[in-house]
């Protein structure tokens, strides 16, 4: 297991989030099954985890917020 995969079953793992958002974490072994989700959140986590990469640079983290947050509106805000 990566360590993505591991920063991403710690988000997933959480039995609350799994509650609001109705997903179960066992069906997302590898961060590929969680960014191609149709759970809009599940997918959000994975591509925050993949893009950001470790990064610190504010403009990636800039950069990164505008694609999740576009991704959120075009899929779960309309």
């Amino acid at each position: 297991m990566t360590n993505k995969e591991r920063m991403l079953h710690m988000v997933l793992d959480d039995t609350k989030l799994q509650e609001l958002y109705d997903y179960d974490q066992s069906e997302y072994e590898d961060l590929y099954t969680a960014l191609n989700s149709d759970n809009v959140v599940v997918a959000s986590v994975a591509r925050i985890i993949k893009e950001l990469d470790g990064s610190t640079d504010e403009s990636v983290q800039k950069k990164v917020y505008k694609t999740i947050f576009s991704y959120i509106n075009d899929n779960l805000l309309v």
